[in-house]
């Protein structure tokens, strides 16, 4: 199997779509190197979230509040 490592400006939309077609097709898949280390950790957060994990803010007050 081959690899191809692309590099490419994240917040183009063209490009992202681009890239996003192409995994869909299924022919190709990502590995774990090719995801950005801001990627892993909104993932990282997202699971979080998904497992209860986190805090509960009202208002910003209380979120400065939590923070400290």
């Amino acid at each position: 199997m081959a690899t191809i490592s692309l590099k490419y400006d994240g917040r183009n939309i063209l490009a992202k779509k681009t890239i996003d077609y192409i995994l869909s097709i299924g022919l190709f898949t990502r590995t774990d190197n090719a995801i950005s280390a801001a990627e892993k950790k909104t993932r990282k957060a997202i699971k979080e979230i998904e497992n209860g994990k986190g805090i509960v803010c009202n208002s910003f007050e209380e979120f400065v509040e939590a923070m400290k």
